[in-house]
């Protein structure tokens, strides 16, 4: 299970699942690597630093997103 760094500021957003699936596409062209992970979700890993973690719901996805990484 991959988990963020002690320095990581997160923040928490809800996706919906057209909107998700975009970013994730957008975030490989730039050279993230996406894995499902074992809870239906996905991790995105960037240099070695898991820098996004989404869990599926019901019509969206639970999504945290490391702010320093993503800035």
């Amino acid at each position: 299970m991959n988990t963020f760094h002690k320095e990581a500021n997160t923040k928490t957003r809800i996706f919906a699942k057209r909107d998700l699936q975009q970013v994730l596409k957008d975030l490989k062209a730039q050279g993230a690597t996406v894995d499902k992970n074992n809870m239906g979700g996905y991790d995105v890993i960037y240099n070695d630093v898991l820098i996004m973690q989404a869990m599926n719901g019901n019509n969206s996805y639970l999504v945290r997103l490391d702010t320093n990484a993503l800035s």
